[in-house]
């Protein structure tokens, strides 16, 4: 059975693909454009936009209006169509920071037999605010859903369990022993993935723990979503508005659970370690009221259009995103307080950027449309992307795919990329097309640990139903005794979010070329083929989400 389970997921994410629907060939008009890609641009629109007079592009300030402002005026340099709302190149949303009132809060667990035991806020509980519900008042019975995944026909911790209008416990994490995909076990380790896996199950409310003991929090606990205008509708992986509880509690509370419950929680961690499932209910109710308090800010995702020249395929669209945000102002390093994020990501801005001009300057005719979007409020927790994904400005069905750019790391010569996500769908051909013209090896995910796929704007697409990648650095360099893997590590644990990150620290602008020159063949070749991009055949992401 165990060996059956593993077999299908591994055939769904690694077999063999179907051939192009056309053999896909580069003229010399598109192979003179790739040399065309101009590296003192894309160093002038980093240089522009990591600037420390736009302190650090945080949504809602006006460093970021001035980033907006800078995309805009590239935009119709480059002589690209407004594809935001009515006619501009804007998409607005309303971003809502909410953070809990502690003193309004109040949490009591009682067992069967009516005994009550009142948490510490902050201490043994942490709950999350309500992003639609400024007062929030539940009580409901608690049960055990072990890591809280749910792979119908396959492995579920929800079998034989009823949850219905109940508070569910779960594991943070996914079991190593599932021996997942990387990208399908970040999808089920993430929080988010957890909450809408339990909400679809029709619990109430989601409490969320540890298998170890973790040092407590002392900060307030806040989410931000992302709101359409009139704030009527939530989105992001915070906005669940059927939960009325999203909490968490450390591992010294969820075995202070468990005491009564006549389970043996390291016994119960065991199974799970095995692959097994291991759920039940708990003889504990809990009783909860709290009250969220909000800030909303402006905000806006930046979109143009490259028209496609066929007359049946232009109405389907090929998107590059690349996040426009940084973290704006924060802790001082070294006397120095702006996060610039050159790296992170005015890189992938201007990469695209760059893109935009190859499609536009030099002749290249997609024959799909190809949207470029650059995304806001990425570092809140994708929400730009969720927004755009779930009310794009063009017609949902016919987006066909997501090629995002994030945080590109061009600090070694490119010559291998790992395409997160690429695995899960026909994508993967037109990586291996880039790839083959270029001379770059493909590889797998070199960091699987990291949960990158669920880390970046191409997860909101997935989300969707759209396939979608991420292209990031491999392993390969010049050098085979060099480890590139470490050396990129220890420059992000110098760098990643923090005010050394500038456009003096470490860019290799002909790793930006190449770059710059993968990811447009791969959204060339993905609107060039007149088959659409689909799922694998019973692919996880295929199937479960939609």
């Amino acid at each position: 059975m165990r060996f059956n389970f593993l077999l299908s997921i591994l055939l769904s994410c690694f077999a063999l693909f179907p051939v192009f629907s056309q053999n896909l060939k580069l003229d010399k008009n598109t192979k003179n454009a790739l040399s065309k890609v101009d590296t003192s641009k894309i160093k002038r629109d980093i240089t522009y936009l990591a600037d420390d007079k736009l302190k650090g592009r945080l949504p809602g300030k006006e460093g970021y209006q001035m980033a907006v402002d800078y995309v805009v005026d590239q935009y119709k340099q480059i002589g690209l169509m407004p594809a935001g709302e009515n006619g501009t190149f804007v998409q607005k949303l309303i971003l809502r920071k909410a953070t809990i009132n502690v003193k309004s809060s109040l949490a009591i667990l009682k067992d069967k037999n009516g005994n009550e035991d009142t948490l510490s806020i902050g201490k043994d509980i942490t709950i999350l605010p309500n992003a639609l519900q400024a007062k929030t008042v539940t009580e409901a019975q608690l049960v055990f859903a072990g890591y809280g995944i749910d792979m119908p026909g396959k492995y579920s911790d929800y079998d034989r369990l009823d949850v219905k209008g109940k508070i569910v416990v779960l594991l943070n994490g996914a079991p190593a022993n599932l021996q997942l995909p990387s990208s399908i076990q970040a999808h089920f380790g993430s929080p988010a993935s957890k909450m809408t896996i339990a909400a679809s199950k029709g619990a109430v409310g989601v409490i969320m723990s540890t298998a170890l003991p973790t040092p407590a929090s002392t900060a307030i606990p806040s989410i931000s979503v992302a709101m359409d205008p009139a704030k009527t509708v939530a989105v992001g992986r915070s906005a669940l508005g059927k939960l009325q509880l999203s909490a968490r509690v450390p591992n010294a509370e969820l075995i202070r659970i468990f005491m009564n419950s006549g389970k043996n929680l390291k016994q119960v961690l065991s199974i799970l370690e095995q692959g097994k499932p291991s759920s039940f209910e708990l003889p504990v109710s809990i009783r909860v009221q709290y009250t969220s308090e909000y800030k909303d800010v402006e905000s806006y995702n930046v979109i143009a259009k490259i028209e496609g020249t066929d007359q049946n395929l232009k109405n389907e669209y090929v998107i590059h995103t690349a996040h426009l945000d940084h973290v704006g102002i924060a802790m001082p390093v070294r006397g120095d307080s702006i996060y610039n994020g050159a790296h992170d990501n005015a890189s992938g801005v201007a990469c695209l950027l760059e893109i935009a001009r190859i499609y536009k300057r030099t002749g290249v005719k997609p024959r799909r449309s190809v949207l470029i979007v650059m995304t806001t409020a990425e570092e809140m927790g994708l929400l730009g992307s969720a927004y755009f994904s779930s009310f794009p400005t063009v017609p949902k069905s016919q987006i066909v795919a997501d090629v995002n750019t994030d945080m590109p790391t061009l600090i070694a010569p490119l010559l291998s990329v790992a395409p997160l996500g690429a695995e899960h769908s026909s994508i993967d051909q037109h990586v291996a097309f880039a790839c083959e013209q270029l001379g770059i090896e493909k590889q797998k995910d070199p960091m699987p640990e990291e949960a990158r796929f669920v880390r970046s704007d191409q997860y909101s697409f997935v989300l969707e139903g759209i396939p979608a990648l991420h292209i990031k650095y491999g392993l390969k360099t010049v050098d085979p005794s060099f480890d590139l893997v470490k050396f990129t590590k220890q420059w992000r644990d110098a760098n990643y979010h923090k005010p050394s990150d500038e456009i003096t620290n470490g860019f290799d602008f002909e790793a930006a070329k190449k770059y710059v020159q993968l990811n447009f063949l791969i959204s060339y070749s993905i609107a060039q083929t007149t088959e659409r991009p689909k799922w694998n055949a019973g692919d996880f992401f295929g199937k479960a989400i939609q």
